[in-house]
């Protein structure tokens, strides 16, 4: 990770100088876990979510390779140098090509609201069997489309826009339990927890970001 993120000097990993399989000694780094920010201003709020978005999306859709743990003291920010810290590596997962190739056309298609092409992608993704009720292909679909909401169009309001989403999802949730046939894909449980954390961290300092420049960058 300090290899594929050296040109980004907003970030910092920890150099190792000891590890054992007990014992890992690295630098030293000062900073306050980023959900401590609230009280920062908002410029400075919007470009910290902005970097771990960016970074989330890097992982994903560069590296294929993510570490998925989304626990807020694992990123410090450090005021005096205007950079953020990542700690703690062992939740590190790879993602295969095939599913990073298919999850990035599937928010594509969620972005364009392309319906179709939304369900035809979780079938091949596995969110999906084909057999599903039309209750419950509507209710997946839909929740695919609202969780790619803040990637579907201009700075997105964490601060105001969360809400509404988050209970439009949660309608639907029981559709989904009481007829989905299948298990989400594995690699969904480990991505989609790396992003909820950030929508919650998002949510927490009030950021204003603009998702969809940051994914159409990423992607191309």
């Amino acid at each position: 990770f300090r290899d594929w993120l050296k040109e980004d000097s907003r970030l910092v990993i920890p150099r190792v100088h000891f590890a054992t399989k007990r014992v890992l000694v690295t630098d030293y780094c000062p900073g306050l876990p980023v959900n401590q920010l609230a009280g920062q201003e908002q410029a400075t709020r919007d470009a910290v979510v902005a970097a771990l978005l960016e970074l989330t999306l890097k992982e994903l859709f560069h590296f294929r390779c993510m570490q998925t743990d989304p626990n807020w003291s694992n990123y410090l920010y450090d005021d005096s140098e205007g950079r953020l810290i990542l700690l703690d590596f062992g939740a590190t997962r790879e993602f295969p090509a095939e599913f990073v190739t298919r999850y990035g056309q599937l928010l594509r298609a969620a972005i364009a609201q392309d319906l179709p092409q939304v369900e035809a992608l979780s079938l091949q993704l596995g969110f999906l069997t084909g057999h599903e009720t039309v209750a419950m292909r509507e209710a997946h679909t839909q929740a695919i489309l609202h969780l790619a909401l803040p990637f579907s169009g201009g700075p997105y309001d964490f601060g105001v826009a969360p809400s509404q989403v988050i209970q439009r999802v949660k309608g639907l949730i029981p559709t989904m339990l009481n007829y989905r046939l299948t298990p989400p894909p594995d690699e969904s449980y480990s991505l989609h927890r790396k992003l909820s954390g950030l929508f919650l961290l998002a949510t927490k300092l009030k950021a204003r970001v603009d998702c969809q420049s940051l994914l159409t960058a990423i992607l191309k």
